[in-house]
C-alpha cells in the first residue's frame, strides 16, 4: 500500500505551481501545443469521426478542453481541415458549458419546487437567488415572497441550455474560424466589447471610435462562459429565451436550427443570419447538439507522451 501511494505521488505533474493527479482527475485540460501533436493526442484518444469531428454513432466526444488554440493554428492553410479541427476544438467545450448551465439551472429548480409548495426558503436558497439574479441581470422592487417567486420565474427562463452548434457557429463566425487576431492576442471566440477602458485588445481598421475595447480572457472557455450569459441574460436575446422556453415545455430536446434565427442580433453584418444557418447546416452541427462528453475515452498510460501540455483536474 505504501508503495503504491509513493507511485500515485510521483506520477504528478506540475502545470502553473499546482499539482494534479491523473489517477483521480476527470477533465483534460490543454494549454500551448501545436497542432500535430494536438492531432496526435485527438488520435491516441480516438477523437476522430466522420468528416473528422462528428462523433457518430456513438454521440460521445472525450473530455478534452483547451485553453487557448495551438500555437502555429495561424499557419493552417488547408481550409476543409482548419475548420474541422476548429470544430474539434469548440465542441467539448460547448458541452461542458451545458453541463455547467444544466447544474445551475437544477438549483434554481429545487428552490422553485420550495416555493410551489409554499415552503420556507433557506438562507442559502435567498442569497442564492440574489446572486442569480445579479448574474443574470434580473431586476425588481419586489419584496420577501413575490419577489422569489418572480426571481425563480425569470431565472428559469434565462438559466438554460444553449445548443452547442449555436455556440460553435457564432464562434466560427465571429473568429474567421479561429484565424482572426482575437483568438491569438485576447483568447476570444466571439468579440465581446468593454466601453470606455484602455483595458482589453485595440481594434484594429475597424472604426475611429477609441472608445471600445475587444475583452481579453483567461483562455477561450471563459470567453464561451462570457457569451452564453449574454445569450441567457442581454434583452437582445429575449426573443431567443422565450422560444427556447416554449419549446422546453414541449419537448426536451432544443436544436439549435430553431434559435439560429434569433442570432441576428449578434452581428451587424446584412447576410449574419443567412451565413448563421448556412454554417450550422453545412457542417451537420446538430448532431453535436445531441451528443455528450465522455469522461471516460481517455487513456492514463496515453497522456504520459503529452504530460508538457495536458493537466486533469
Amino acid at each position: 500500500m505504501k508503495n503504491r501511494l509513493i507511485k500515485l505521488v510521483m506520477a504528478v505533474t506540475v502545470l502553473w505551481g499546482m499539482a494534479y493527479d491523473f489517477a483521480h482527475a476527470e477533465e483534460i485540460w490543454v494549454q500551448d501545443i501545436t497542432v500535430d501533436k494536438l492531432q496526435e493526442l485527438y488520435k491516441a484518444c480516438k477523437y476522430d469521426g466522420e468528416k473528422g469531428y462528428l462523433m457518430l454513432p456513438s454521440y460521445r466526444y472525450p473530455a478534452i478542453f483547451l485553453r487557448n488554440f495551438p500555437l502555429d493554428y495561424g499557419k493552417l492553410t488547408d481550409e476543409k481541415s482548419r475548420n474541422a479541427l476548429f470544430i474539434k476544438i469548440t465542441a467539448p467545450l460547448a458541452l461542458k458549458l451545458n453541463e455547467e448551465l444544466r447544474a445551475e439551472r437544477t438549483e434554481i429548480e429545487k428552490i422553485d419546487r420550495k416555493l410551489q409548495q409554499k415552503a420556507p426558503l433557506e438562507k442559502k436558497d435567498i442569497d442564492l437567488l440574489e446572486q442569480k439574479a445579479e448574474k443574470y441581470d434580473v431586476f425588481s422592487r419586489l419584496k420577501e415572497n413575490e419577489r422569489y417567486n418572480y426571481l425563480a420565474d425569470e431565472l428559469l427562463v434565462r438559466i438554460d441550455r444553449i445548443p452547442p452548434s449555436i455556440m460553435i457557429t457564432a464562434a466560427a463566425l465571429e473568429t474567421n474560424w479561429g484565424m482572426s487576431r482575437i483568438v491569438k492576442e485576447a483568447k476570444s471566440l466571439y468579440k465581446m466589447l468593454v466601453w470606455n477602458t484602455d483595458e482589453g485588445l485595440k481594434p484594429l481598421g475597424e472604426t475611429e471610435d477609441d472608445s471600445y475595447r475587444i475583452k481579453m480572457y483567461s483562455d477561450i472557455y471563459a470567453s464561451m462562459k462570457d457569451f452564453a450569459l449574454k445569450i441567457n441574460s442581454h434583452p437582445a436575446f429575449a426573443a431567443l429565451r422565450n422560444l427556447r422556453q416554449e419549446r422546453k415545455k414541449r419537448t426536451n430536446n432544443m436544436s439549435g436550427i430553431l434559435l439560429a434565427p434569433y442570432m441576428y442580433g449578434n452581428s451587424n453584418l446584412q447576410n449574419y443570419a443567412g451565413m448563421f444557418d448556412y454554417t450550422l447546416a453545412y457542417y451537420e452541427l446538430l448532431v453535436i447538439d445531441k451528443s455528450k462528453l465522455d469522461y471516460e475515452a481517455i487513456d492514463d498510460k496515453i497522456l504520459k507522451n503529452f504530460e508538457k501540455y495536458v493537466t486533469k483536474m
